[in-house]
């Protein structure tokens, strides 16, 4: 109001000179500035740092307006955690200085912590009447996150492990890690499977992925899928590496992958031939039958145990068809065959019936059954055998005279004999 009202004199009494106005402002604003002090932050107020044993925070602290003897106090905000190794300061300015510079040092501890934030607060020692508090009045510091925080990532498990492959169904392989150090956050860490022989996505599900720990988790245990793949293997060495994670952890390098040795398997049982062309004779047909062994002849797949499969002989009605226990005998006690523990090879006999009846070829087939197959090894071709007896006895005929001429001595006369049969 008094100001509406000088500005409304002004216009009356007309425009004063500019020294009048100088002494009417001063005259009005006196009472406002002289006799108070302010006291504030000065400079950097906001403060990113690591937490390490040398770090300091430098704050400095000014005094403006009128001169007095101020001591002001630092002090942390809320509940002292540990971060600084002094949490209060105080700061005496005398009337012949307008700042003071306090220091805030930094506790390197060995606790993982994520980034932290802390608030600074201004006050007096003192309050006084004249002495308030200006702005800023609050520093910020943030430390960051240290100590790994967000932890270290490596398998808790022994470097190597074996395992089976399973017949039949897929089994799991349970991979154990381990988050040293701190939990904080969400981590995730990503894998890779590597080695063979044979390309690993033929013997593992999955060969590549990412496995998470959540917020608090210090352990997970990823489940890796072993397959049944049914093909004759030796040995195989695959190995699982941690390639890389996100999330602000770290891999421990010196366990940072594990091996997985899948044993040899799916033996392979099968004929070594699958066709026999044989003769009437009174001898025996000897077919052998291998496990364990490829085309070439060299040892591939498990045999450490026992390993056994059934058969069948199937003819026919035709005489294109040899007859069971005609024109040969099966030898087996039983029509299952046994391959004991590191036993490659067995052998099927049949004895082949020489008769005197002329007979065109015939034969008969071996058959060797998959659903029957018991173990671990897997059928393979050829599985099944055709055995041919050759023609025999002289099946068709003996050519020859048949003649009077045999008997006796003929004479014929020319002149009067044209033909004779």
């Amino acid at each position: 109001m008094f100001c509406e009202q000088s500005f409304f004199l002004f216009f009356l009494i007309g425009m004063p000179s500019a020294s009048l106005l100088v002494n009417l402002l001063s005259a009005l604003f006196i009472p406002y500035v002289f006799g108070e002090t302010e006291i504030r932050f000065a400079g950097q107020t906001t403060f990113v740092v690591n937490e390490t044993s040398t770090t300091v925070i430098r704050l400095v602290i000014e005094r403006i307006g009128e001169p007095a003897n101020v001591t002001a106090i630092v002090s942390l905000y809320g509940d002292d955690t540990g971060d600084f190794f002094d949490t209060y300061a105080a700061a005496f300015i005398p009337v012949g200085e307008t700042n003071r510079t306090v220091y805030i040092a930094v506790c390197d501890d060995d606790l993982p912590e994520p980034d932290e934030t802390f608030t600074f607060h201004l006050t007096f020692q003192k309050p006084s009447a004249n002495v308030k508090l200006g702005w800023p009045r609050t520093v910020t510091v943030t430390i960051l996150s240290n100590d790994n925080a967000f932890g270290i990532i490596s398998f808790n498990m022994p470097f190597s492990i074996t395992v089976r492959e399973p017949r039949g169904r897929n089994e799991s392989v349970p991979l154990t890690l381990i988050r040293e150090k701190g939990t904080y956050g969400m981590v995730t860490v990503t894998f890779e499977v590597s080695g063979g022989p044979n390309p690993p996505e033929e013997d593992l599900s999955p060969v590549k992925g990412n496995i998470t720990f959540p917020p608090g988790r210090a352990t997970v245990v990823y489940n890796l899928t072993v397959l049944d793949d049914e093909v004759p293997e030796n040995d195989e060495i695959f190995l699982i590496q941690l390639k890389s994670v996100e999330g602000g952890a770290e891999i421990n390098i010196s366990r940072s992958s594990v091996e997985i040795i899948i044993k040899k398997n799916d033996s392979p049982v099968r004929f070594i031939q699958s066709v026999y062309l044989v003769p009437e004779e009174d001898h025996i047909l000897i077919i052998p039958v291998v496990r364990g062994k490829d085309d070439s002849g060299n040892l591939i797949g498990s045999d450490e145990y026992e390993v056994s499969i059934s058969y069948v002989v199937i003819t026919g009605n035709s005489t294109a068809h040899a007859q069971q226990d005609l024109d040969f005998i099966d030898l087996q006690p039983t029509t299952t065959i046994v391959f004991p523990p590191f036993i490659h090879e067995s052998h099927l006999k049949f004895h082949i019936v020489d008769d005197t009846i002329p007979e065109i070829a015939e034969s008969f087939h071996v058959v060797l059954l998959k659903d029957t197959l018991q173990g671990d090894a897997v059928l393979l071709g050829p599985s099944t055998v055709q055995v041919t007896i050759k023609p025999n006895d002289k099946p068709y005929g003996v050519l020859s005279f048949n003649s009077i001429l045999f008997e006796r001595t003929v004479v014929i006369d020319e002149d009067t004999t044209s033909r004779y049969g």
